[in-house]
């Protein structure tokens, strides 16, 4: 298992790649190497926090909703999404 400190950097190190993400695809003609790389580095972050297919995908899910948070622009929400979900952080 993972520190709190090594999850809450991974975490930040996702909404990074998330919000590169989001940048990339929103360009008129998105780059597809580019899309692929963001995404290729997304996980393999998620596979350091966890083996479960589906728990990966509602902690990518938690971290986009709380990138567009307009009410608390810091990472609270985030992670309080992700302790909703059951994740110690």
């Amino acid at each position: 298992m993972l520190k709190i400190k090594d999850l809450q950097r991974l975490i930040v190190e996702i909404q990074h790649y998330e919000m590169e993400l989001f940048e990339a695809l929103d360009e008129d003609y998105p780059d597809n190497r580019i899309v692929r790389a963001k995404e290729r580095a997304i996980y393999n972050r998620l596979d350091k926090i966890t083996n479960d297919i589906v728990l990966k995908e509602k902690i990518r899910l938690c971290i986009q909703q709380g990138m567009w948070n307009t009410k608390d622009y810091t990472f609270k929400p985030i992670f309080d999404n992700l302790r909703n979900i059951g994740l110690e952080v």
